[in-house]
């Protein structure tokens, strides 16, 4: 794009029209007094988003889209909100928030080393916890399986019970363990938050 375009925000069309659609989680906003109106459309206003962005089989990474926004779109874009961005594949630096898109699933990269899941449930301490509650997080593990943001108490294996919220994944057999109050085995790393549910080993008791 051109300075002058750089200059009121405009998004580079060659990678809405052919970037990696991916998500966006906005860390933080900074909106510019910069507006234009074309016509009858609405007032757009030049801002900067600050994002964590993913796409499949890539560790995620930050970027930042500048471009302008409809001001009455502005009020839901807020810190944490998640959006679906595209990505400029040979610059990843290049990424605008593609409005026209529903929010891809993306499949992550495989973890390794003591933060991941595989080593956790073969090193982590065995640990029992409660299940509260879960959403979908609209990400795959490099698997395939779906992983979802659940709520958990963990209430034995600590010297004190605690809750805790973990992306997880969890394979299409252990949907049915997923009620509140379901006493499941887990395995926890070397932090509080490093709890992975060990779905082989089936509900604990």
């Amino acid at each position: 794009m051109g300075f002058f375009s750089n200059l009121i925000g405009s998004t580079d069309s060659s990678v809405i029209s052919n970037g990696i659609l991916g998500r966006g989680e906005i860390t933080d906003i900074s909106i510019s007094s910069v507006t234009l109106r074309t016509g009858n459309n609405l007032v757009e206003r030049k801002c900067t988003f600050s994002m964590n962005v993913m796409i499949d089989n890539v560790a995620p990474f930050q970027a930042s889209a500048v471009q302008r926004i409809p001001e009455v779109v502005l009020a839901k874009l807020t810190k944490g909100a998640v959006v679906p961005v595209r990505v400029d594949p040979s610059d990843h630096s290049k990424v605008f928030i593609d409005f026209k898109s529903e929010l891809p699933t993306v499949t992550l990269p495989r973890s390794t080393g003591e933060n991941s899941a595989a080593y956790i449930l073969e090193h982590g301490k065995p640990i029992k916890v409660v299940f509260v509650g879960s959403q979908p997080m609209k990400l795959k593990n490099a698997d395939g399986i779906e992983m979802f943001l659940l709520t958990l108490t963990v209430y034995e294996g600590v010297d004190t019970p605690y809750q805790v919220q973990v992306g997880n994944p969890v394979p299409a057999t252990a949907l049915p363990l997923l009620y509140p109050g379901s006493k499941l085995h887990a395995k926890l790393g070397a932090g509080p938050n490093n709890v992975v549910v060990d779905w082989a080993a089936g509900p604990a008791s």
